[in-house]
C-alpha cells in the first residue's frame, strides 16, 4: 500500500489563528513500538493491486473525508492532524499545489505502493488480511491490470491489517505500516502505527480508500516537517511572487529561508502542530490511552487501486 501561486490570508485562517493556544511542547523521541502479533487467516485467494491515486488532505472537507478513528476512541471521533496542517498551508497560500507532484510521481512509476488482499470472498468475509508493500520504482505504469512490479527489498515487509469485508467494503485495523508519499515534491517515508484502513474493493480494484495511522512526534519532526520546509524553499527559489507571500508568512527571522523550527513556532500553524494521539504506553508498546501522554500525530489519506501483479519473496 504502503505519488501532477498570488496568496492571501482569508477569514478562516484568522479564525484558526485566534483558536491557536499553544505551540508544540518539546517531546523526547519515542521508542518504536513492537508490532502486535496477529493471526493471518489461513485460507483465501490472494488478490494483488497497485495504488493508482494517493490523495492528500489539502482542504477541510478532504481532512474530514480521510479521517479515521485511529486510537479506537469509544466516542468514535475521527482524527487527521496532518490534514489540518496541509489545509492551513493551502489557506495561507491558496495556490499552493500539493496533489500534482504526488500524482506525477505515481503516474511516472516513481512511487509504487502495492496491495495484497487475502480473502475467501471479496463480497463478504469475516476474516480478511490486507497487506501493503513498498515497490521498486518502475517504468510508467499503464494501470490496466497488465503492470508487473518488484517489491523493494530494502524495506521491511509490513504486517497484515486484519479486518472483514461486508457487502464489498473492507474495514480493518489496528496494524502498523511503512508508507511513502511525495509532499511538495519531496519523497517522505514514515512508519504508521495504529493503522486503520477502509475501502470498497472487488476484482477490478478498490475505491473510496482511506488509510489512517499515527506518526510519532520524532518522525513528524525529523521527516514530515523537514520535507515541507524543503519543498517550500524550493517553491520560493522557483517563483518570485510566491516567495514574497511564503517568506512573509513563515520566515520569522527574514533570512529568506523557511526552517523546520519556523514552521513549528509559526502562529498560523500552532493549532495543527501538536500531537493528538496517545497510542504508546510508557514502555513504547502499542497500547492506546494508557499513560495519558500524546506522543503521536494522526495522518489520514485517501487512495484507489487497480489490479497488478508482483512476486512475494520465496514464491
Amino acid at each position: 500500500m504502503k505519488m501532477k501561486y498570488v496568496f492571501v490570508l482569508n477569514a478562516s485562517v484568522i479564525l484558526f489563528l485566534l483558536a491557536a493556544c499553544s505551540a508544540i511542547n518539546p517531546t523526547p523521541a519515542q521508542p518504536v513500538s513492537t508490532p502486535t502479533t496477529v493471526l493471518t487467516p489461513g485460507t483465501g485467494v490472494q488478490y494483488q493491486y497497485v495504488t493508482n491515486t494517493l490523495l492528500l488532505p489539502a482542504t477541510r472537507d478532504q481532512t474530514q473525508a480521510y479521517a479515521l478513528n485511529i486510537d479506537g476512541d469509544p466516542k468514535k471521533s475521527n482524527e487527521n492532524k496532518f490534514g489540518e496542517l496541509l489545509s492551513l498551508l493551502v489557506s495561507a497560500a491558496p495556490g499552493l499545489e500539493l496533489q500534482s507532484t504526488l500524482d506525477q510521481a505515481i503516474n511516472l512509476g516513481q512511487l509504487v505502493t502495492l496491495h495484497m488482499i487475502k480473502t475467501d470472498d471479496l463480497q463478504n468475509d469475516p476474516s480478511v488480511s490486507w497487506f501493503i508493500y513498498l515497490g521498486q520504482p518502475s517504468d510508467a505504469p499503464n494501470f490496466d491490470s497488465s503492470d508487473k512490479f518488484t517489491l523493494d527489498s530494502k524495506t521491511p515487509l509490513n504486517s497484515p491489517i486484519i479486518g472483514s469485508i461486508t457487502n464489498g467494503h473492507f474495514s480493518g485495523g489496528p496494524g502498523s505500516v511503512r508508507i511513502r508519499m511525495f509532499i511538495l515534491g519531496q519523497l517522505v517515508e514514515v512508519d504508521l502505527i495504529g493503522v486503520r484502513l477502509e475501502a470498497d474493493v472487488n476484482q477490478n480494484g478498490c475505491v473510496n480508500g482511506k488509510l489512517g495511522g499515527g506518526v510519532t512526534v520524532d518522525e513528524f519532526r525529523t521527516k514530515l516537517l523537514p520535507a515541507i520546509a524543503v519543498g517550500l524553499n524550493q517553491i520560493i527559489k522557483d517563483n518570485t511572487n510566491t516567495a514574497l507571500v511564503l517568506l512573509k508568512t513563515f520566515d520569522s527571522d527574514s533570512d529568506k529561508t523557511i526552517t523546520t523550527q519556523e514552521l513549528e513556532t509559526n502562529p498560523l500553524l500552532m493549532i495543527a502542530i501538536s500531537p493528538d494521539l496517545d497510542l504508546l504506553d510508557a514502555s513504547g508498546g502499542f497500547n492506546p490511552g494508557q499513560d495519558g501522554e500524546k506522543e503521536s500525530y494522526s495522518i489520514g489519506l485517501g487512495f484507489t487501486c487497480v489490479p497488478a501483479s508482483f512476486i512475494l519473496a520465496g514464491k
